[in-house]
């Protein structure tokens, strides 16, 4: 006696809901991990900021003297220095992963040195330090922008720095200035 079998394998309706589903969970997770990955990006710049407001403390912090033995009043590194960002703007994109390979020339400046500042892994952004003012009126600016997509849209993060009258200590913004940063 033979028993009659069912066919084995799913039907067509079966495989087209199994295909929709995965369609709309590709819909909500793909733009969810693309926005993941660039706000991992932006670690690099915060971090590199942190960096740059701690050495522009420890600079403030030292005494300074002419040839002739006289203390300088206190300032932050580059005053009255003109140089472009490092490595330069836009860089990066191009290069491996749209990373900046490091280049170890493009902190030969004298704030990077009095900064002690470099970046010697492959990153994103590059690095703008602005300064003016000595004394009581000594203000700071670190900046790192970066073009994450490579196209005309840039991300830029600012950390300011500047004297407190009261102390004479050097205070900085409650945070940082954070302009398109996942452009």
């Amino acid at each position: 006696m033979r028993i009659k079998g069912h066919a084995k394998g799913f039907t067509l309706i079966e495989m087209m809901i199994v295909v929709a589903i995965i369609g709309i969970l590709a819909a909500i997770a793909i733009p969810a991990f693309t926005k993941y990955v660039r706000r991992a990006k932006t670690t690099e710049a915060v971090m590199n900021l942190r960096k740059m407001f701690d050495s522009s403390v420890s600079y403030h912090e030292r005494d300074f003297n002419d040839r002739a033995g006289n203390v300088l009043p206190k300032q932050f590194p580059g005053l009255g220095l003109a140089f472009g960002p490092a490595p330069g703007v836009n860089h990066c994109c191009g290069q491996v992963g749209d990373k900046c390979a490091p280049d170890p020339n493009a902190w030969d400046a004298p704030v990077w040195q009095a900064l002690n500042f470099a970046v010697d892994d492959p990153h994103y952004y590059w690095y703008d330090y602005a300064t003016e003012g000595t004394g009581l009126d000594a203000k700071f600016t670190a900046r790192a922008a970066g073009n994450l997509n490579c196209n005309a849209s840039y991300s830029t993060f600012e950390r300011v720095g500047g004297v407190n009258p009261d102390s004479g200590g050097v205070v900085g913004g409650s945070g940082i200035y954070q302009f398109r940063p996942l452009e």
